[in-house]
């Protein structure tokens, strides 16, 4: 509980526990239970009241929870009146203890009312102890004052007030013997400056035009030079192609080699 008040993280599991438990101390029929947050629970729709106290119990002592844990799970006091007695006052104890680690929450009614709402039933169980009860009637006397007094803070939500903003009028503005291409900006320095920029895009788009120019023209020589050079290739190898056909056809008319003088 001193970690859960110093960081104040809401644990829901932990009030569904304890709301469980409570109404597992009520003598109900597993089809009485109206809850729709807890009627998925199987606990509660088989196993019945585990903690219902069905006999006068004289004194309740604390648990020692070192001493439960070396129990052995079959043992006769986990099904005595007075393990149910110890358990109910250690529940609401805790239960006491959320309540003042929560009571700044704003969803305080939210969290604690659907538990109070049990409580006095709780309370008036037949063969309850009479500190049991003053416990009991305590804590629910404490919810239903915090309750309440969240209650009271609350407001209901409201528009927000903001004043209407004026739309923004321009009034335009004209000039009288418009000459156009003249800038009429009466500030002359940044009318210099717009006219030099300007000035800049154009010489920039004219150097760029030029650029173009050139690459087209000196694309153009290439082209030339490259055509020249594919002419005088071909010709140089239709002039060898002629030449080899011919000494070809020489050759199989017999007519090569003629004219060379055999030796002796």
């Amino acid at each position: 509980m001193q970690v859960i008040r110093q960081s104040q993280k809401f644990c829901p599991e932990a009030i569904t526990f304890i709301r469980t438990l409570l109404m597992s101390a009520m003598k109900r029929k597993p089809g009485q239970i109206q809850d729709s947050q807890l009627c998925h629970f199987m606990e509660l729709k088989a196993l019945g009241p585990l903690l219902y106290i069905h006999t006068y119990v004289e004194e309740i002592s604390p648990l020692d929870f070192l001493k439960l844990m070396d129990m052995p799970e079959d043992s006769p006091y986990f099904n005595s009146d007075c393990f149910r007695a110890s358990m109910l006052a250690s529940i609401i104890e805790i239960l006491r203890g959320f309540v003042i680690a929560y009571e700044g929450f704003s969803s305080f009614p939210e969290i604690f009312l659907p538990i109070s709402r049990f409580l006095p039933e709780l309370a008036v169980q037949e063969h309850m102890p009479n500190s049991l009860q003053d416990k009991i009637k305590d804590i629910y006397q404490i919810i239903e004052k915090k309750a309440h007094e969240h209650h009271v803070l609350r407001r209901p939500l409201q528009m927000r007030k903001q004043k209407p903003v004026p739309i923004k009028l321009l009034n335009p503005k004209f000039e009288e013997n418009y000459v156009k291409g003249r800038d009429y900006d009466p500030d002359r320095e940044r009318a210099e400056m717009r006219k030099m920029k300007k000035l800049i895009k154009r010489e920039a788009k004219g150097a760029a035009r030029e650029l173009r120019k050139d690459n087209y023209f000196l694309f153009e020589v290439k082209e030339k030079d490259k055509a020249l050079l594919e002419e005088e290739r071909a010709e140089k190898y239709g002039k060898a192609k002629a030449f080899l056909q011919e000494q070809e056809h020489a050759f199989k008319s017999g007519q090569l080699g003629k004219g060379k003088k055999r030796r002796r």
